[in-house]
Order: structure tokens, then sequence, then C-alpha cells
């Protein structure tokens, strides 16, 4: 299910977004692109404040259900080899399996990115190709922003067997980081919040300043990854 949610989930989000592309402002939320840098824009715009937490919070439950259902814990713990490398092994399997999703959605966003230009004459899509330094950067901050959301989810979808109560616990994140909006001082603290705070802060819209190249939320982020990870190191060597 955590494959089929990656591949069919980033298919329909690359679908909608063109389908929002070509009507433009005859519907609600519609996108308006002129060329290739507006038009990637719209898609990590599209995806970073609602899909993209979502679908991790999503996946940490996926990938963690089989062992819970079944009982495979204990099946696991046999292995000659210690939890922590248990561990690392979901964890290294929910990280590839994000990126080989995050890369299904660049190669489509560019392939609709053509075809949206061949549809529409008039903007500069056909004439000229993405920049590929614009999507190092986004794809590298969408990476960075996901990392402590994953690091919690995964540690909460080792403690709790039932599917729900992370998927709630998520949910409930996410809300109270949406209703504390961007510009909030202490926003960064929050591992909910990088997913939504990078393209405000991408493109200048949030009250942040920068520790060099990174931003506060994703330098968080990645301590939050090391913070959980230890927490779920702790819980792995007591269930053994």
């Amino acid at each position: 299910m955590a494959v089929w949610l990656s591949l069919v989930g980033t298919a329909a989000n690359l679908l909608i977004f063109l389908g929002l592309h070509l009507l433009g402002g005859q519907v609600a939320g519609g996108f308006a692109a002129s060329d290739w840098r507006q038009y990637i824009i719209n898609h990590y715009d599209g995806i970073a404040f609602m899909m993209l937490p979502l679908y991790v919070i999503i996946l940490c439950s996926l990938v963690f259900l089989m062992e819970n259902r079944s009982a495979m814990w204990v099946q696991l713990r046999a292995l000659p080899i210690s939890p922590r490398q248990v561990y690392l092994g979901k964890l290294g399997f929910l990280l590839l399996l994000f990126l080989a999703a995050h890369l299904l959605f660049i190669i489509g966003m560019v392939l609709t990115g053509f075809l949206y230009g061949f549809l529409r004459p008039e903007t500069e899509l056909m004439g000229s190709l993405p920049p590929p330094g614009l999507i190092a950067e986004l794809a590298a901050r969408t990476f960075l922003s996901i990392l402590g959301l994953m690091g919690l989810h995964a540690w909460l979808s080792l403690r709790f067997r039932a599917f729900i109560v992370p998927l709630l616990i998520g949910i409930l994140g996410y809300v109270v980081a949406g209703l504390l909006g961007t510009d909030w001082q202490w926003q960064f603290l929050n591992p909910y919040a990088p997913g939504f705070l990078f393209m405000p802060l991408f493109k200048g819209e949030a009250l942040a300043g920068h520790l060099g190249w990174f931003s506060p939320a994703e330098a968080m982020s990645i301590a939050y990854l090391g913070i959980f990870t230890a927490f779920a190191f702790r819980d792995m060597e007591q269930k053994g």
C-alpha cells in the first residue's frame, strides 16, 4: 500500500496540477504560468501546504502497519542484527520511497510542463528548458523539510500498533501548525511546520532568517530526525 500510495498519489497530483493550469482562472484555485519558473513554483506550492505532510504521515503508518498487525516485530528482533539496524532499515526504506516518489514527481512535472506548453502555445514552456538549479533547490528543501516529520511519525508508528493513532496525531499537529501561521516566530520549532514553511520562505513571504543556506525550520527538521530516531532506538532496545 505504501508503494501504491507513492505511485498513484504522485500521478494523481500531476494530473490535477496540469488540469488546474489548463483551466487557469476558470476555476477557484486555478494556476497561471507563462514560463518554467512559475510552472515549477506552482507545483511545489501545491504539494507543500497539504499534500506533502499528509503523504509523509500516512506513508510512515503504512510502512509500519504490516509488522504491527502480524506481530512481525518478534521475528525481526530474532534476526542476527541489532534492533537499531532493524529500525534503520525501516527508516531507510521510508526515505528511499519518498525520494523515488519525488523523483517521479519531478519527471512528471517536466513532462506535463512540455504538454502544457504544447497545448498553450502562448506560454514560453515549449521554447525553453526547465531551470535545473531551481528544481534541485526546491527538491532539496522539500527533502530537508520532511526529515523531522518522518522521524517523528516513524517513531509514533513504532509506538502505537493502531494505524489510526499516529494518523490522528499527525492531522492534529498539521492543523495546529496551520493555525499558528507562517509568521509566528517560534514556528520553526514545530516538527509539523517545515513542510509548509519552505515555500513561503523560498519566496520571501514568511518572516524568518537563514542559517547560511538552511532556514531554521530545515535545520530543526534535521535535528528532529536525530532526536526521534534516538527515541525509537530506546524503544527498540526495550522491546528486545
